[in-house]
């Protein structure tokens, strides 16, 4: 079993891309090899400051990007980027840009209880992106939560220290790796940073499953800080 450590944020749309590829070239690989993949999802804030209750996404979006007309320019490359992936972008429907700290916890939470955190991630992922949800919000992130598979009472234990610990322990890695675009996707020695094409990482995957220290590092689309 090899894992691959994918550190992202959730409202980072080369992610949402990024994850799709990997999944779509994992599928791939095991499929051809028989090695076996766990994708671990880890947490980047490209926002550590923002506001618990998110803010207005136009008023943030033009304040990045300088203007409502460059951030929807942005918007329109990964619309046309994701369509191959089955990654739906209905930018009209986001109104707020959150605060993503909750939502890791709940990628935490579901990993640690059913093994779904790369499963949540995407879930979460399309609520954002495709949905308009507010995945800052607890009470939104529970209903995820429990329509996702695990038990009732997500609310109540998003609040566990231990989430918090786990979150925190992910972003202090990433600090130590100098870590300021997502995706970034780990496999073993190797690191490839950005939302690269399917067959990009199917190259990688097999070279892991076939030549574990092989070493090399890619940047392509990503988000960052």
């Amino acid at each position: 079993m090899f894992t691959i450590d994918v550190f992202s944020d959730l409202i980072c749309p080369w992610c949402y891309i990024g994850g799709r590829r990997l999944k779509r070239a994992v599928d791939i690989v095991e499929g051809r090899t028989g090695a076996e993949f766990r994708i671990h999802y880890r947490a980047f804030e490209l926002n550590p400051a923002m506001p618990l209750a998110g803010m207005d996404r136009r008023a943030y979006r033009s304040a990045k990007f300088g203007s409502w007309e460059r951030s929807r320019q942005l918007d329109q490359g990964t619309v046309l980027a994701g369509r191959g992936e089955g990654t739906a972008f209905d930018y009209e429907k986001i109104t707020r840009t959150p605060n993503t700290r909750a939502g890791h916890r709940l990628i935490a939470l579901a990993q640690r209880e059913a093994g779904l955190g790369a499963v949540m991630a995407d879930r979460l992922f399309a609520a954002y992106f495709a949905e308009g949800r507010d995945i800052g919000d607890p009470a939104v992130l529970a209903r995820l939560g429990e329509d996702d598979g695990l038990a009732v009472g997500v609310a109540q234990r998003l609040d566990d220290p231990a989430l918090e610990r786990a979150v925190r322990a992910d972003e202090e890695i990433a600090e130590q790796l100098g870590l300021r675009g997502v995706p970034l996707f780990i496999l073993g020695e190797r690191a490839i940073n950005g939302a690269v094409e399917v067959e990009r990482l199917i190259e990688a995957l097999e070279r892991r499953a076939t030549r574990p220290q092989a070493g090399a590092v890619c940047d392509e689309g990503a988000c960052s800080q």
